[in-house]
């Protein structure tokens, strides 16, 4: 690993915009959320590994570039990251590391102040690589970071849609509001949808969309869609516990069933004309 701060052989060019994928050509779909303990990134693994089992080829990329969470997540030991590919000692296609059910990783590093806050041109430079390599996959999931900094806006203008994890409790609300917003002004044209985490049915998560798309809607004149939600389940906390997917460890279980019914909505939108899920 190079020092902190540093990059051996940093990826040059011109800090351009990337173009975002086209469906059925790699489609991006990004993962993000006001702040963190909501359970973005579990809803993300889950999600490219309920997605693999329905026939997909998937890339997750963990996004939060200086502290990698999907690697932990699944109990995994990555040999290669996005440092590597940033300094040049390999491509992104070779820090590629497989993960269940055929899910390929792109892992993010630990503790890395300096790739928690990329300068502008190493950004560019890793999104135009993470573009390619999508194109060799049906869907690709991107575990952008919690919050509303560079990295997270940067990597949303690659996907669309772009979902908005959320609670029911009103920090976790005001955050996904303060989201929303920023992404929103960044590119009007990107389709936001919302996933309740944790609620206790779905009548409770239906409200908290309603909540949320009232408020965009009157301050952002932003349409905000549902996607759907997840129960709260110990099963769930049980499979983080013990380090795998909760679709692959406890497949009867409530949240599981909603992550195969998540994972095979954006299946089908990946296969017709974009008209999304339920508003």
């Amino acid at each position: 690993m190079s020092a902190p701060g540093s990059f051996e052989a940093p990826i040059s060019g011109p800090a351009r915009g990337v173009a975002p994928s086209a469906p059925g050509a790699g489609r991006c779909v990004a993962v993000v959320s006001g702040k963190g303990g909501v359970g973005k990134t579990n809803l993300a693994v889950n999600l490219a590994i309920a997605a693999a089992g329905l026939g997909q080829r998937v890339l997750l990329v963990d996004g939060d570039f200086g502290l990698s969470n999907v690697d932990v997540l699944l109990g995994l030991v990555p040999d290669r990251c996005v440092a590597d590919v940033l300094a040049g000692r390999c491509s992104a296609e070779e820090a590629l590391m497989d993960g269940p059910r055929g899910v390929r990783i792109l892992p993010a590093a630990s503790g890395r102040l300096d790739l928690a806050g990329l300068a502008p041109r190493h950004l560019q430079a890793l999104l135009r690589r993470i573009r390619r390599l999508a194109d060799a996959f049906d869907l690709v999931l991107v575990d952008a970071g919690a919050g509303i900094g560079p990295s997270v806006v940067a990597l949303s203008s690659l996907c669309d849609p772009i979902l908005l994890v959320t609670t029911g409790e009103p920090t976790a609300v005001a955050d996904a509001y303060a989201t929303l917003k920023i992404l929103h002004q960044s590119d009007p044209s990107r389709r936001l949808e919302v996933v309740v985490n944790s609620a206790a049915d779905e009548l409770a998560a239906r409200e908290t969309h309603r909540h949320l798309a009232r408020v965009a809607d009157r301050f952002l004149d932003c349409q905000l869609f549902y996607r759907g939600f997840l129960p709260s389940d110990p099963r769930l906390v049980d499979a983080v516990a013990r380090q795998r997917a909760v679709v692959q460890a406890y497949p009867s279980a409530r949240s599981s069933r909603r992550l195969i019914e998540l994972a095979a909505g954006l299946v089908r939108d990946g296969d017709r004309p974009r008209a999304g899920p339920e508003s």
